[in-house]
Parts: C-alpha cells; structure tokens; sequence
C-alpha cells in the first residue's frame, strides 16, 4: 500500500516538475523558518537562567521627564543597586 503512495508521488513530482519544485520550496521556507523562530524565542525566554537565582534578577528603568522631554531609559546609576 505504501509502496503504491510512493510510486504515484513520484510519478506525480516528474509529471508536474514546476508545480512539485514550488510546493517543495514553498515548504522547505515554511519549515525553516518557523525552527528559526523557535530557536529565537527559546533563545530569548533562557536569557540570564545560568544564575543560580534567576527567578529573584529585575531589571529596573528610569520613565521621567527632563527640560519638557519625555526620558526613558533601561540604565541607571550604580548606587540604585544597593537600593
């Protein structure tokens, strides 16, 4: 049974080269670059877990406004740390 679903595939993809290299692409990119996309997210989602205490790291920013301009920054000064 299966070999019959192979040899009519086959005989399918050599009949209609054009149509059988489109789809092929067509799928190949699809598959690409949706495992590029996980591998991004998993990259993304593990930042900072080799610390021991990675559930307990904030990141801390600064949203005021300075001389009528709006100031958003994710730095701050050494001494917040401590705080």
């Amino acid at each position: 049974m299966l070999k019959n679903y192979y040899k009519v595939a086959i005989r399918n993809i050599l009949k209609y080269k054009l149509f059988s290299a489109i789809n092929i692409l067509g799928m190949t990119i699809g598959i690409t670059s949706c495992l590029m996309i996980i591998l991004y997210v998993s990259h993304e989602l593990s930042y900072d877990d080799f610390h021991p205490d990675a559930d307990r790291i904030f990141q801390i920013g600064l949203n005021g406004k300075i001389g009528g301009q709006d100031l958003r920054v994710a730095n701050t000064y050494p001494p917040m740390a401590r705080t």
